[in-house]
């Protein structure tokens, strides 16, 4: 998982330099840790209906399934750098497993995901809250469970998570070297690591 957080973390740091931010100094501010939080929090939901798309409309054990893994694993690691889980400390995907149940997986991971919503000050009408950095490392944890049981759903070990990881790692670099948007996104580029 090290090499993982590793790609991950130059990539965010690209990313957010592009932006005019230095991502080492945006995860350690207060209040722009909240908003990264929020940030990837909702892209990792984003790519979780994404997944239940691809399994809803082709079945479980897809190509694009494994794909749309990959693209939680960027949002759970840059989670994870935030609030301090080290590569070491990650819940690693062993293989396929029977019998796992991928609606179970979603709704853990959606109940994760809103644990770690509530880990912040979100409800603007309530007085008190503000962040609650255990209750989010706590979150971010019970995610990481979830995602190594996804991985196992799709028959995907370390080995295999890496090497897509990888070449994933590379088309985002790509596409933001194009100047990537949304007017301009297409999935060319995820169909060519098909050939993986």
């Amino acid at each position: 998982m090290e090499e993982i957080f590793d790609l991950q973390w130059k990539f965010n740091v690209h990313l957010l330099r592009k932006l005019g931010l230095e991502y080492s100094a945006v995860i350690e501010d207060a209040a722009a840790k909240l908003t990264w939080i929020e940030n990837y929090r909702k892209a990792l939901s984003a790519e979780l209906a994404e997944l239940v798309r691809e399994v809803r409309e082709n079945g479980i054990g897809t190509h694009n399934g494994r794909v749309e893994i990959v693209d939680m694993l960027h949002f759970l690691v840059s989670l994870s750098h935030i609030v301090h889980i080290h590569p070491a400390e990650a819940a690693v995907p062993e293989g396929a497993s029977a019998g796992r149940d991928f609606s179970a997986c979603v709704v853990d991971t959606f109940l994760a995901l809103d644990d770690l919503q509530n880990s912040m000050k979100w409800k603007w009408w309530a007085k008190g809250g503000g962040f609650k950095p255990e209750a989010a490392e706590r979150a971010v944890r019970d995610l990481w469970k979830c995602f190594a049981e996804a991985c196992g759903i799709f028959g995907m070990d370390l080995e295999s998570l890496k090497k897509l990881y990888a070449a994933k790692n590379r088309v985002n670099f790509q596409r933001q070297e194009r100047g990537y948007n949304e007017d301009n996104k297409t999935e060319e580029d995820n169909l060519a690591l098909e050939r993986l």
